[in-house]
């Protein structure tokens, strides 16, 4: 039976209810071996990568949902593959857990999501890559050129390039008096950190589609994301609403192309956003949205776990 580790945030401030990789973990068990990676513990030791780590068993319908085994240090090349579900933000302490991963991965390892291509792509840049049509936007830490765009098309959202869940987030009018402390916000408070500025679309209209890749697959159903009346995020971190449909065969010859791109370069999970006919973001550190969608549906998370295993199963041949 394959063994699978798990590299997560701590477990204990999980929320069953809506996580991903909990709801992945208790599929996965059951064609494979879990193990928990305890968070800081993580190194790279004459040669090898080490971790504590405890075999975990999930079962999301108790309010205590997950139990450990005691703990012990392993060399992770023992595992047949490790499970990357780090939240961001992607700073220094995360780009350094994805270079130790890195040298798993150089070795033959397989790592899902691949800590290469994590490093080598941005969510926030790949979906002004890769959407079908390109939304109006600028990547940048210059106030000039940010000031220059937000007089062209007046209404913009400014996001930081290494956030998740709508942090950081401002939306700026061309008539705010303060809108260089909103941006300063969405830069942390450090003016040298690049942001993206993107033309605002009206979500409340359109909403925010979340489609879910994996394994090169597009899933044939989406949530569709809408934020409160006072607010602009439809993150459902953020109290947004979603209801489920089908993902427009308008966009499917697209989407395609982008999960096999995404296969391709070792993401194996993903999550592409698109407002209106924009693309805005691809999420391939810790998506989101496999709870939602396996409520409808009990049999996806199952789906995607026998994948995973086809994967690792052919992945070791």
């Amino acid at each position: 039976m394959n063994k699978i580790a798990v590299l997560m945030d701590p477990i204990e401030n999980i929320d069953p209810s809506k996580d991903t990789t909990i709801c992945l973990i208790e599929s996965l068990q059951k064609f494979a071996k879990i193990y928990y990676i305890f968070p800081n513990t993580i190194s790279y030791k004459n040669n090898f990568v080490i971790a504590s780590i405890a075999r975990i068993t999930v079962n999301r319908k108790i309010s205590q949902c997950y139990k450990l085994s005691k703990f012990r240090e392993q060399n992770l090349d023992k595992m047949d593959v490790i499970l990357f579900r780090k939240d961001p933000p992607v700073n220094d302490n995360y780009l350094n857990v994805a270079h130790i991963l890195q040298r798993l991965e150089s070795n033959g390892k397989l790592i899902m999501n691949s800590p290469s291509s994590i490093m080598m792509m941005n969510e926030k840049i790949l979906g002004d890559c890769y959407s079908p049509n390109r939304l109006p936007s600028i990547i940048t830490n210059n106030y000039t050129n940010m000031e220059k765009f937000i007089k062209k098309y007046h209404d913009v959202v400014a996001k930081p390039l290494n956030m998740m869940a709508g942090k950081l987030i401002q939306k700026i009018n061309v008539n705010d008096r303060k809108f260089q402390n909103k941006l300063l916000h969405t830069q942390n408070n450090n003016k040298d950190n690049f942001i993206i500025l993107q033309k605002y679309l009206d979500i409340h209209k359109y909403g925010d589609m979340r489609i879910i890749i994996y394994n090169g697959k597009v899933y044939e159903r989406c949530l569709l994301r809408f934020p409160k009346k006072t607010d602009f995020r439809a993150n459902l971190a953020c109290g947004g609403e979603f209801f489920i449909k089908d993902v427009p065969k308008s966009l499917s010859d697209h989407l395609i192309i982008v999960a096999e791109i995404l296969f391709n370069n070792g993401i194996y999970f993903a999550g592409i956003d698109i407002i209106g006919k924009y693309m805005t973001e691809i999420n391939i550190t810790s998506p989101t949205g496999l709870v939602e969608l396996t409520n409808e549906n009990d049999d996806l998370s199952t789906e995607i776990a026998k994948d995973f295993i086809k994967v690792i199963d052919d992945h070791k041949k």
